[in-house]
């Protein structure tokens, strides 16, 4: 092989082992924080009890990127936003969603039909 540096790049793999998590996090704690319970956050979530519960003790997802988008407003209130529609759809795309946090974490190493 000629270039050997070159790999296949499937978009969302960087996403889904450190963005989504948090975002996950994320989401399991503003459900919980508005009343649902850990079971209900799991229905929604479609994450088994004890994952919401592994979320909520800090023992998944904890790290950096939590941190930061927790701290920023406006991803937070875009949290907020989708945890209402879990309440309303039958399915929720987090993809706007995963592409604003990488927009806020600096994480832009690829494109995204998303991206904005």
């Amino acid at each position: 092989m000629e270039n050997e540096s070159r790999k296949l790049m499937i978009p969302c793999e960087t996403a889904m082992r450190e963005v989504i998590p948090a975002i996950k996090a994320l989401l399991v704690k503003e459900l919980v924080k508005q009343g649902e319970s850990q079971s209900h956050t799991a229905s929604l979530l479609g994450l088994t009890p004890a994952e919401v519960s592994y979320y909520l003790k800090g023992k998944r997802a904890e790290g950096e990127y939590k941190t930061i988008l927790e701290n920023d407003e406006e991803f937070m209130e875009m949290i907020r936003h989708y945890t209402s529609r879990l309440h309303e759809a039958d399915r929720v795309n987090i993809c706007p969603l995963c592409s604003l946090a990488r927009k806020k974490l600096g994480i832009m190493d690829y494109s995204c039909p998303y991206d904005w």
